[in-house]
């Protein structure tokens, strides 16, 4: 198994223990509306439950199931539009064949017409290298998808891979004190603790366990 497929794997037996119950649910309301709109619905067994496990962990987060693809922004109507099926599919599968995400497709698209939707999906997630510096994850600056105007990959996402892959103390800096909001929900949701600073013009976001916040606490000394 690759370097990168590993955290993947690791990320996706985590939320299927955390999410199993809402597969059915999930499933339920995505087959409906695809009979709807006359769409398919990616037949790739690993990917669309992968994909009802972020909708579900989206859920989970901020209470509203937002496209697994994009954080939501703070504007009302675009948040509102990235609810799934966000308003952009149907433009999306009318260009390219099928939705972001890879949720849903054309009607006539094949398990191999999806197999090249994941490629290119992947292509904006998991193979974007982490940006490092001084250990420090920067999460800015990422390439905006022009649809959305939002970056791809977001924060949440890059910071989801690191703890998959290096884990707690971790520490990160954000473009926004919304996008702090939500690592330090994440980091909450995986029972690890948070902490948000003002750094210059970003945030930083410094994420531990119980253990490494009280070994930092130790190293810092009575006047730390």
């Amino acid at each position: 198994m690759s370097n990168n497929m590993w955290p993947m794997m690791k990320g996706f037996f985590r939320d299927f223990v955390a999410y199993r119950s809402t597969l059915t649910k999930q499933d339920a309301w995505i087959r409906r509306h695809a009979k709807n709109k006359g769409w398919s619905v990616n037949p790739r067994w690993m990917v669309y439950t992968n994909l009802r496990l972020w909708l579900s962990d989206c859920e989970a987060m901020y209470g509203h199931r937002f496209c697994p693809c994009f954080e939501p922004s703070g504007n009302a109507e675009l948040d509102r539009s990235l609810i799934c099926p966000c308003s952009f599919a149907q433009a999306e599968i009318d260009s390219v064949g099928w939705c972001h995400c890879t949720l849903f497709g054309r009607g006539n698209l094949t398990a191999a017409d999806y197999k090249r939707a994941e490629a290119a999906l992947m292509a904006e997630y998991r193979d974007v290298p982490l940006t490092w510096a001084g250990g420090v994850l920067d999460t800015r600056g990422q390439h905006i998808e022009p649809l959305r105007g939002l970056p791809v990959p977001d924060a949440v996402h890059q910071v989801k891979r690191a703890l998959n892959g290096k884990g707690a103390p971790l520490e990160v800096l954000v473009a926004t004190e919304l996008e702090a909001e939500h690592v330090a929900r994440l980091a909450e949701m995986r029972s690890l603790i948070a902490s948000t600073t003002k750094r210059g013009e970003a945030f930083a976001v410094r994420i531990d366990t119980d253990a490494s916040r009280a070994a930092a606490k130790d190293e810092a000394g009575p006047y730390g």
